[in-house]
């Protein structure tokens, strides 16, 4: 705590047991008031219904809570595309709290370490703001039937691939129309594009496999 705050806190604390007294009138050191916001906050990649009741989970249950804040899940779902698969997310929440704009920026930093996509945004009270730096790449697999494929094995080489981690990671995989189909991130679509393209034709089961870019602006290697 600063010296300015750790002072206001103490006059604050005086205050409360210490009337003091203006023209006959007491008066007392006023706390901010806690009052409800409503917040949504958009992803802006791939992500099922699962990993975004993990989302709330995790954003409800711990991060506001830590930062001082009352929550309720008011709304939320995910953006479909004609083929079934998860294009965006949205959570939606009403927030109370005294300082809003400590919470917003609690709440922005931990989605931009957590890796969010590039494009979303947090609105809170109307006010949109953009967060979000991690691009997203797709591995549609058209695998078809996948019972005949190790995809535990199949999993541990793509990951492989991106270095463990230094290129980027395997964040979920979902059932796709024509088989399963795999969600990396990382810091450049271009580089994870790049390192899957090198490692698909070792695996013959992945010759009709398919590579896209989901963050809208990220480069594409060829």
């Amino acid at each position: 705590m600063g010296r300015r705050s750790e002072q206001a806190f103490r006059y604050a604390a005086r205050a409360a047991c210490e009337p003091q007294y203006r023209d006959g009138m007491a008066f007392f050191s006023r706390r901010p008031r806690a009052s409800a916001h409503p917040v949504t906050i958009h992803f802006a990649q791939p992500m099922t219904p699962h990993t975004r009741h993990e989302q709330e989970d995790g954003i409800v249950g711990t991060l506001l809570p830590q930062l001082g804040a009352t929550t309720r899940i008011i709304g939320g779902g995910t953006a479909l595309s004609p083929e079934g698969e998860p294009i965006s997310s949205d959570i939606e929440l009403e927030i109370t709290t005294a300082d809003v704009d400590r919470v917003t920026a609690g709440l922005l930093g931990v989605l931009e370490g957590n890796g969010i996509a590039r494009g979303s945004w947090v609105s809170v009270d109307g006010v949109k703001h953009p967060v979000g730096s991690t691009e997203y790449v797709l591995l549609r697999t058209n695998l078809g039937d996948a019972l005949s494929v190790d995809l535990v094995a199949l999993t541990a080489a793509l990951q492989d691939a991106l270095d463990s981690g230094s290129i980027g990671w395997h964040d979920e995989t979902y059932a796709g129309a024509r088989g399963p189909v795999y969600v990396f991130s990382g810091t450049s679509a271009e580089s994870i594009l790049a390192a899957l393209r090198r490692v698909l034709p070792k695996h013959l089961s992945l010759a009709a496999a398919e590579l896209a870019s989901v963050t809208t602006g990220a480069a594409e290697s060829e």
